[in-house]
């Protein structure tokens, strides 16, 4: 069961990468209805990650700071994401908050494999 959770994980991660990438560049581009279906399929990516995440911290790593912070961290990258996109929906200046989220989310995909530790 556990192992489900970790790829649900994971794979939420990695799905929300890409999503967020194509999401942007379809708002940039002025396709704002497909752009929406993308933001729509990226929150539920959201919802897996954080629940996935907040299931395996409380049963794995409950004395393990740097897991909180990395929680922390990936609340703060959802903000960033939700950021980014809402502002290229409006075709507002968002290149700061796209990138942002994107160097951000590397840096809890690392903490999540113990690179930065």
């Amino acid at each position: 069961m556990s192992y489900a959770y970790l790829k649900a994980h994971v794979g939420g991660w990695e799905v929300a990468f890409i999503l967020l990438i194509v999401g942007y560049i379809l708002f940039r581009l002025g396709k704002e209805k497909v752009g929406n279906i993308v933001h729509m399929f990226l929150r539920v990516m959201m919802v897996i990650v954080v629940v996935t995440g907040g299931w395996m911290l409380f049963k794995f790593h409950t004395g393990d700071v740097l897991y909180y912070v990395k929680g922390l961290l990936g609340i703060v990258v959802f903000g960033l994401m939700e950021m980014a996109l809402g502002r290229a929906r409006r075709q507002e200046a968002s290149i700061g908050f796209f990138v942002g989220a994107l160097a951000l989310m590397v840096l809890v995909i690392l903490i999540g494999y113990r690179v930065i530790v």
